[in-house]
Order: structure tokens, then C-alpha cells, then sequence
């Protein structure tokens, strides 16, 4: 189900109700309602278990990993929004040691609510608890840990973090976040390293340029505010020609302006570890409709081309050739040795082959 919406039904609240006073006591349940968003899709409720009877653990044999991890958290965080706050005692201890003077803020645990079923893993790390202590009472030291701190720059952004920017920001909608991404992955302004979105080269570029020449357009708040338009036109508030005149006009010339004065940009080919077997010079990747292809820079006097394959560290663990990385139909990435199938090896699997750290005699 697609949806932003936080509003939930009463016959969910209800028993939401019922399940949290008997597993866990009135004192946890809090009759809570959530203020949606001027912008949210709330034809339809909240993401939410369907019975709340069934519980992770009571349906975990009929499920997947992957399955019971979602409804778990889906689950959880449902039951907590239903749930009291947590309660706790703020503590401040002042320690002095002759010139010097320690301090520690902490805070205790008084009254568990939400947190007895769901917890952040942010706020499990940030958590400190301090030890009862009467004033004038002497401690002892155990150890010191001297830290010094730098300013370190944000962290990237994972798909999450940039939907949940987005969202901040009234840019999208739940339909168009994943489409956004899939573009920009695409077109290779950004790529994935680990689970972080790092620009390329070709994405600072283009990133650069329309900053600098449609600074009207390229901004957060000319893309919050024409959602609204676009709201406006729906609900027959406004005229659609009118919005669209409004904006095509001032932007054509610059855009205009913008084709005739930009020069255009060359960016560094990325030179590949294989020879051109037509004329000896170093192959480079370039990218084409299918993907990466290699291709020989002497174009147009040496037109040669190549597949390009992408290979792994980790040898074939049955011959010892290299692992190539390719991908099936739907886009599944799969492991297959390049010895398959013309020199007798049948290696090929979904799992990346683990390296082997110890050799056996």
C-alpha cells in the first residue's frame, strides 16, 4: 500500500487499545491522533498490521527473514504510536579533582511506555546511564579517555535519508521518490557505494551548470512551491495555462541563452586495463544505451569495441578463474566463472564466493 497518511481507524485504534492494556497495563496506553500533512495522499490509513492479535513471533515460522524483519518493524512501530512517553529523571553530576572539574549529564529510565516496545537504534547508542550518587560522596577513577573532536563533514546520503529530506521539504510524492532515485542512478549523476549515494563526475558537471544558470528553478523552494500549483490545478483553483505561461516564458529565454553561451563540457574517460587487439592503444569505458561498453579512443580511425565485464577479487572456487559479475533479465546480479562454460567449469551462483583466508593442505 502506498501512502504518507498517519491516520488510523478506530476499529485499528480500538484494538490497538485493548492489546497494549492487557500485554502491558493501562498506565501504557495514551489515546494518541497525528496531525497529516497538508500535502499527504490520505485516501488511504496509515501503514499498519492488519490484526493486531497476530504478533511477529506468534506468525515468525510462516514467514521469510526478510518478511518477519518488515513486519516487525511495521508492527512495532504501529503498537508504539499508540503507547504513553517514556518518562525520565535528567541527572547532572559535577566532579571535582583538585583545580580540575568533570562533568556528565545522563538521564534514568523512570517509566518505559513506547520504548517497552520499540526503540531507535540511534537512541539505544546515545542512551546514558549514570550511577546513583549523593553529594560530597568520593568516586574512584577507573580510566580516563582523553577525545579530541573535529568538525566532520554530513554523511552522504542513503536512498532513506534522501527520501525522507525530500518529504521535509514538500518535494514528491510517496510515487515518485523511488522513480526519482531509479532516474538519477540512471543517468549516472550519482552512484552506489555501500548503501551511500556518491555524485560522479558527470553529476557535479551537470549539478554545477544548472545551479549557476537556472538559479530560479534549480532550488528547493521553486520545487515545493510549484507542487502546490500543480495541487491548485487538480482541485480547479488554478488555471493551468496561466501556470504554465507564468513559468515557460522567463524560462525559455534562459534557456535559449543558456544553449547558445555554454560550452560544451568533455569529461575524463575512464581508461580500462585492456588493449585494443586492432591497434594496441589502452581501451576506455564510455556508456551506451545498454550500459558500460569498452570502445578504443582512436575513434573514428580504429572503431573497435568490446563487451564490457565487470570481475571481483575473489578467484572461481572450483578452477580458480576469474568471478565475472553479470546481471539476469529482471537486473539480478548473479557470480559466474569466465571459464563457464567453454573450459569445463559449471561455477555460477547468486552468492558472491567468500574469500579463502587459509589455504588447506
Amino acid at each position: 500500500m502506498r501512502t504518507d497518511s498517519t491516520r488510523i481507524s478506530e476499529i485499528a485504534r480500538n484494538a490497538a487499545k485493548q492489546y497494549i492494556e492487557e500485554a502491558y497495563g493501562k498506565e501504557y496506553y495514551e489515546n494518541r491522533y497525528y496531525k497529516t500533512k497538508e500535502d499527504s495522499q490520505d485516501a488511504h490509513e496509515a501503514i499498519r498490521p492488519t490484526y493486531v492479535e497476530l504478533t511477529p513471533d506468534s506468525i515468525k515460522t510462516s514467514l521469510t527473514n526478510d518478511q518477519y524483519k518488515l513486519y516487525k518493524l511495521i508492527y512495532n512501530r504501529f503498537i508504539a504510536s499508540q503507547m504513553s512517553s517514556a518518562v525520565f529523571d535528567t541527572v547532572s553530576i559535577d566532579i571535582d579533582n583538585g583545580e580540575y572539574n568533570f562533568k556528565s549529564n545522563g538521564q534514568k529510565l523512570k517509566f518505559k511506555g513506547f520504548m517497552a516496545v520499540y526503540v531507535e537504534e540511534k537512541e539505544e547508542e546515545e542512551k546514558n546511564d549514570l550511577p546513583e550518587l549523593e553529594t560530597g560522596e568520593e568516586v574512584e577513577k577507573e580510566k580516563i579517555e582523553p577525545k579530541q573532536s573535529f568538525t566532520e563533514p554530513p554523511p552522504r546520503y542513503t536512498e532513506a535519508s534522501l527520501v525522507k529530506t525530500l518529504e521535509e521539504n514538500g518535494i514528491g510524492r510517496p510515487s515518485t521518490y523511488s522513480p526519482t532515485i531509479t532516474t538519477i542512478l540512471e543517468r549516472r549523476y550519482i552512484e552506489k557505494e555501500q548503501k551511500q549515494l556518491k555524485p560522479t563526475e558527470l553529476g557535479k558537471v551537470v549539478n554545477s551548470l544548472l545551479t549557476t544558470r537556472f538559479k530560479d528553478i534549480i532550488n528547493v523552494d521553486f520545487t515545493a512551491e510549484i507542487e502546490k500549483e500543480f495541487d491548485g490545478i487538480a482541485e480547479g483553483k488554478e488555471e493551468w495555462k496561466k501556470v504554465l505561461n507564468t513559468f515557460y516564458k522567463p524560462f525559455e529565454k534562459e534557456l535559449k541563452q543558456a544553449q547558445e553561451e555554454l560550452e560544451h563540457v568533455k569529461l575524463e574517460e575512464e581508461v580500462s586495463d585492456v588493449k585494443c587487439d586492432k591497434c594496441g592503444r589502452m581501451m576506455v569505458i564510455k556508456y551506451g544505451r545498454y550500459g558500460k561498453f569498452l570502445a578504443c579512443p582512436g575513434y573514428p580511425e580504429c572503431k573497435n569495441t568490446k563487451p564490457y565485464v565487470e570481475t571481483i577479487e575473489e578467484k572461481c572456487p572450483k578452477c580458480g578463474g576469474k568471478i565475472q559479475v553479470r546481471k539476469s533479465k529482471k537486473g539480478r546480479k548473479f557470480y559466474i566463472c569466465e571459464n563457464n562454460p567453454d573450459n569445463n567449469c559449471d561455477y555460477i551462483s547468486w552468492n558472491k564466493p567468500k574469500k579463502e583466508t587459509e589455504s588447506k593442505e
